[in-house]
């Protein structure tokens, strides 16, 4: 028995003996990881590769710190390289979004002023750059007229090829043209303009006693021009007359009638620029309808058309030449804005001549040109004159198609409420 236990005893001694002993177990490394988030940046703009980093978890950034290409429009990947504590290295990447918000700056002069008939190019000294590095081109916007006194409301525009508009307001101060000593006219031309048609002369049963044969006198004529004590006052539709140098201006249009006269020595030396090229506009227009059209009498001085109301005034007695003739300082033709025009092959500046081709063409047509019929069928009642279907005078295109009425031509005595009577 004794020796059964003690071989049982060994077998145990031995099987202790035998049990392999296992290593301790190590922890794993854990794996880096980097938070990123996407970033917009505006065009040209300071940006390093580290700006999208939120945070770097379980290990540090390999990446050196640098800067990214923000030159480009456009979306480009970063790429960021960090490792964990065992040194393995892992790739990350976020998305830059280069854009352009950034309108172009302009360079310009806020006020820029001329005299009423100097054009200039306003765009002349007015630069744009952008932050793109592209060409841009610079534009204007709004209405204007170099030969209309007034300040003009406009805008200097420059737009990218990202969309962003840069819109810069500036103003144009056109300025009324000094007034001139008057020039001497050619002889010839006032020979011309003093002698009355044989149309005009009044039918033999119709002609009022001669006056006196000595110089026929008017008055109520300041030589200064308008009363400078209107400036201000309204008309009768609430326009402001503005009273200048003796010079009366409503709503930027000048007025000369029989109750607003010019100044004697009021002379803008011809006809105005923008006055010709409506005539010339309108007498090519008419050529291509198969009208043949000419300027027959332009720009008068005071002398000229003193002179040609006196004669009138002495032959025919002075309401026949008040009924047709403006008096010295009351004519439109002083203006340098009205003309007398005629079709070639017809009789002109006489009563028939309004059934010709070329008087009905211009009736029609005078309003796109920036002209009007300044003395219309039926309104020598407000006028002062008869009907004159040769005589035009230049407002501009706008007032000019108000005055044309469909057809219904209206008068600027009408149109601004005023009156057109002497004062004698």
């Amino acid at each position: 028995m004794k020796r059964v236990l003690l071989m049982f005893m060994c077998l145990i001694l031995v099987a202790g003996c035998e049990k392999k002993v296992e290593p301790e177990k190590k922890e794993e490394t854990k794996p880096v990881s980097v938070q990123l988030e996407d970033v917009e940046v505006e065009l040209g703009t300071e940006l390093l590769n580290t700006k999208g980093i939120i945070s770097v978890i379980n290990g540090e950034l390999v990446t050196a710190e640098e800067k990214v290409e923000t030159s480009v429009l456009g979306v480009q990947k970063v790429k960021i390289v960090a490792k964990n504590e065992a040194g393995e290295e892992k790739e990350f990447e976020y998305n830059v979004n280069v854009v352009d918000k950034t309108a172009p700056v302009i360079t310009y002069k806020k006020k820029l002023t001329t005299t009423e008939g100097k054009k200039f190019n306003l765009l002349s000294g007015v630069s744009a750059k952008d932050n793109s590095l592209e060409k841009v081109t610079v534009k204007v916007e709004g209405d204007y007229d170099f030969d209309k006194a007034g300040t003009y409301k406009l805008y200097y525009v420059c737009k990218d090829s990202s969309g962003n508009t840069a819109k810069e307001e500036f103003s144009l101060v056109v300025k009324e043209k000094p007034v001139e000593q008057p020039k001497e006219e050619p002889k010839q031309e006032e020979k011309k303009e003093e002698q009355p048609k044989e149309e005009e002369t009044p039918k033999k049963e119709e002609t009022p006693k001669k006056e006196e044969t000595k110089k026929t006198t008017t008055s109520g004529y300041n030589p200064n021009g308008t009363d400078a004590s209107l400036n201000g006052t309204k008309t009768s539709k609430g326009y402001t007359i503005t009273v200048k140098n003796g010079i009366t201006y409503i709503d930027g249009i000048m007025i000369a009638n029989k109750t607003y006269s010019l100044p004697k020595s009021y002379a803008p030396g011809g006809l105005t620029s923008a006055t010709k090229n409506a005539a010339n506009e309108m007498i090519a227009a008419a050529k291509k309808d198969g009208v043949s059209l000419y300027v027959a009498s332009g720009f008068r001085s005071w002398t000229t058309q003193n002179n040609l109301w006196q004669k009138r005034a002495k032959n025919y007695g002075k309401a026949f030449a008040d009924s047709g003739t403006a008096r010295g300082g009351y004519s439109e033709h002083q203006t340098g804005l009205a003309f007398d025009m005629c079709g070639s092959g017809s009789g002109c500046i006489s009563p028939e001549y309004h059934n010709s081709k070329g008087a009905k063409w211009m009736t029609a047509n005078a309003y796109k040109y920036g002209l009007v019929l300044r003395y219309p069928k039926g309104k020598e009642n407000l006028t002062g004159y008869k009907y004159e279907s040769w005589h035009f005078r230049y407002v501009g295109k706008d007032l000019a198609k108000k005055l044309y009425n469909n057809g219904n031509w209206i008068t600027l005595e009408e149109y601004f409420g005023i009156t057109s009577k002497y004062a004698d």
